[in-house]
């Protein structure tokens, strides 16, 4: 209504103005170069009227040919973009709906709309991945990484394909461009580390480790327990090497890290006691059993003094448990060492009380022995071995493997440092998803087995 209103004024006033320059023409003279010209004021005006609409139209020509016009005007080209975009958006429908193959048209029909950008690339790799068109994806990571706004995620996707591929140093090289790109990105710095890890480049590990705690990426705890494997592992390839002193640093740095860590303590143990130097040998092994008992430990104990009798050897184990003796490992060695000393009546209410409170198999089995020694029917023994779980041992908390000495890599999926002990109760685990797993589970995600740094004869070898 208002606007009606305005356009009558409007109207009026120009009616009103053209009746009065109608009524009162006027007279306008002009010399311009010689020449002389007569007119009326009105005629003036109705000429700037006209020159001023054609000036008017020709500025709504123009615009109209940049904006509307079709196939060269803008307009033209936002609705194709427009177009586009809403291709884009029902391909990343369609392939978060699991159709791949409609998202692999969807989007390359906006690639035809749209000008190049990042997402496209992006969405047609992922399509490409899902349907097993590994080539095509490929193709997509590299032209990604040829952008400016998408070099880091076109990296990314080419770390995943060449880790695919198992190929772990090409994977490595990638990875640590993509850390130049982005040094504060959490997938990099993790996925740098497990690299590293795979590869055996444990400096390298552990500067990339040293970021990933910078970066508040993992609890310090879990921080302080990969260092201490990054250096065990270190001090093994340094002993294997035959460099023993240094070898002999880096196990103590690690038992600094990780006091109650058994590998380590049997390790250097046999390093001292190789050097002659039994007694510091005992003393590493009693500080570490007095925090977590453990039979890598008792087998390097035994080794210190093999020629012993058995009764002092009993004597022997009696002082090494006595800072912990109702633990299942000291009561296990102990009854050992009473069988060993021929000591039946003593061993036998060790034996009870270990098979009622760690009923495991090698309890049984000494409890079976006891009974032959003793005379007794072997019978409910024997019936029990046969449903007794398995000792103590080291247990991958990823996939469940359990090698015979512990190791940085686990030789059944590749994780890092995720052996935990466990005394013979029931072992969870569960595979987890790579990308909520945390840094422990990323070096085995490529799904190839990686191979530790420590095999198992040679982590046996080492007291591990």
């Amino acid at each position: 209504m208002i606007r009606l209103f305005l356009w009558v004024s409007a109207i009026l006033l120009v009616a009103f103005a053209a009746a009065r320059l109608a009524d009162n023409p006027g007279a306008v003279t002009i010399d311009f170069a010689g020449l002389r010209v007569y007119t009326s004021f009105a005629s003036m005006v109705l000429a700037a009227a006209v020159v001023a609409a054609v000036a008017a139209g020709t500025v709504w020509l123009v615009g109209w040919i940049r904006r509307d016009m079709p196939v060269l005007g803008k307009n033209a080209e936002i609705k194709r973009q427009g177009r586009g975009l809403k291709m884009l958006n029902q391909s990343l429908v369609a392939l978060s709906a699991g159709d791949h193959k409609l998202a692999k048209k969807l989007v390359e029909q906006a690639e035809v709309l749209l000008p190049p950008q990042p997402m496209v690339h992006l969405i047609a790799a992922e399509a490409a991945t899902r349907s097993g068109d590994h080539k095509a994806a490929q193709a997509r990571y590299h032209a990604l990484e040829k952008t400016e706004d998408g070099r880091f995620l076109g990296l990314r996707g080419l770390v995943q394909e060449a880790r695919r591929l198992g190929r772990e140093n090409e994977a490595l090289r990638l990875a640590r461009t993509a850390f130049h790109e982005n040094r504060k990105s959490p997938w990099v710095l993790k996925t740098l580390f497990a690299l590293e890890v795979a590869a055996g480049n444990w400096p390298e590990a552990e500067e990339a480790l040293a970021k990933v705690s910078r970066e508040k990426l993992l609890e310090s705890e879990t921080v302080t327990r990969h260092k201490a494997a990054l250096t065990f592992a270190q001090a093994t390839e340094q002993n294997l090497k035959g460099d023993r002193d240094v070898a002999r640093k880096t196990f103590k740095k690690t038992l600094q890290l990780r006091p109650d860590f058994a590998p380590a303590a049997a390790a250097l143990a046999k390093l001292e006691f190789a050097s002659g130097n039994k007694k510091r040998a005992e003393k590493i092994v009693k500080d570490v059993w007095s925090r977590a008992p453990h039979p890598t430990l008792a087998k390097v104990y035994k080794e210190l003094d093999a020629a012993e009798s058995g009764a002092d050897w009993l004597k022997r184990v009696r002082t090494l448990t006595d800072a912990n003796p109702e633990d299942a490992q000291s009561m296990l060695l102990v009854a050992d060492a009473l069988m060993d000393a021929r000591e039946y009546d003593a061993a036998k209410p060790v034996l009870e009380k270990l098979t009622r409170e760690a009923p495991t198999r090698a309890a049984w089995q000494y409890r079976l022995a006891l009974a032959h020694a003793l005379g007794e029917n072997p019978d409910p023994i024997e019936a029990a071995l046969a449903h007794a779980e398995d000792g103590a041992r080291w247990v991958c908390t990823d996939c469940g493997h359990t090698p015979k000495g512990w190791a940085p890599l686990c030789g059944g999926c590749g994780a890092f440092d995720s052996f935990r002990w466990h005394a013979g109760e029931a072992v969870a685990h569960a595979r987890k998803d790579p990308g909520e797993a945390p840094i422990a589970m990323l070096v085995g995600t490529s799904g190839t087995p990686l191979d530790a740094v420590v095999d198992d004869e040679d982590a046996e070898r080492l007291g591990a």
